[in-house]
């Protein structure tokens, strides 16, 4: 979790920097633009949710398969393994 809200800040802080940088430069704002300012904060943001995960150890923890999970049956371990939580 604490890597979801730091990646979301990351992206957004990723984003005003890259309008401000395109800006410097007197570039059109373009779809393009747009395009490429979004791809490249969210890379930045998948990278330090990346490197938040490997500080906080969630990275390292073992992950229970998706068979394991529909054949043990629990609602709750189905419903955490959709979610991404696991």
């Amino acid at each position: 979790m604490l890597g979801f809200i730091i990646s979301t800040i990351a992206f957004s802080i990723a984003v005003y920097a890259l309008n401000r940088h395109f800006d410097a430069q007197s570039r059109d704002s373009s779809q393009s633009r747009k395009i490429l300012i979004m791809s490249l904060a969210t890379a930045f943001s998948i990278g330090v949710g990346w490197v938040v995960d490997k500080l906080d150890g969630d990275a390292d923890r073992p992950h229970p398969s998706v068979a394991t999970v529909v054949q043990s049956g629990d609602p709750i371990q189905v419903i955490k393994l959709l979610a991404g939580m696991n």
